[in-house]
C-alpha cells in the first residue's frame, strides 16, 4: 500500500475520502444500505488505525 505510513494521517485520510463519497452517493432510496456502509468503513478505518498505532507503541 502506498501513501503515508503514519496511523493517525491514514484515518483522517480515510475518512476524509468517505464523508466525499458519502456526501457523491447520498439519495433518498438507500438511506439504510448507506448508513449500514459507513458504518463498516469507518469501522474498518479505525480497526487498521489501531493496529498500526499498537504496533509502533513499545511494550511496557
Amino acid at each position: 500500500m502506498t501513501g503515508p505510513t503514519d496511523p493517525g494521517t491514514r484515518l483522517l485520510d480515510g475518512l476524509e475520502d468517505l464523508v466525499r463519497r458519502h456526501r457523491a452517493l447520498r439519495t433518498e432510496d438507500s438511506e439504510g444500505l448507506h448508513v449500514e456502509l459507513i458504518t463498516a468503513e469507518v469501522a474498518q478505518h479505525l480497526a487498521v488505525a489501531r493496529t498500526a498505532l499498537r504496533r509502533r507503541t513499545p511494550a511496557a
